[in-house]
């Protein structure tokens, strides 16, 4: 069975925006257990990057959703 694989990056305003919300879905992200998708979720100056692979489209499509819902929240947080 093939694999889907690929990459996000998210760029931010500058490095103290990304590195809070990176640091802020990092709980989620060494805390949920994804069973049919991995990822790798890194920091690189104000990107965040986000390496996936996945079983299926119905994977790929509930994890990609889960980590930009957690970084827009993020994101909407630290602009109040």
């Amino acid at each position: 069975m093939s694999k889907i694989r690929g990459s996000i990056e998210i760029e931010f305003p500058n490095e103290e925006v990304a590195r809070v919300v990176y640091e802020s879905v990092l709980f989620e992200h060494k805390t949920v257990p994804y069973r049919r998708s991995k990822l790798d979720f890194s920091l690189n100056g104000p990107k965040i990057i986000i390496n996936f692979v996945a079983d299926d489209n119905s994977a790929l499509r509930g994890t990609i959703n889960s980590y930009l819902r957690w970084i827009k929240v993020a994101l909407e947080i630290t602009e109040l």
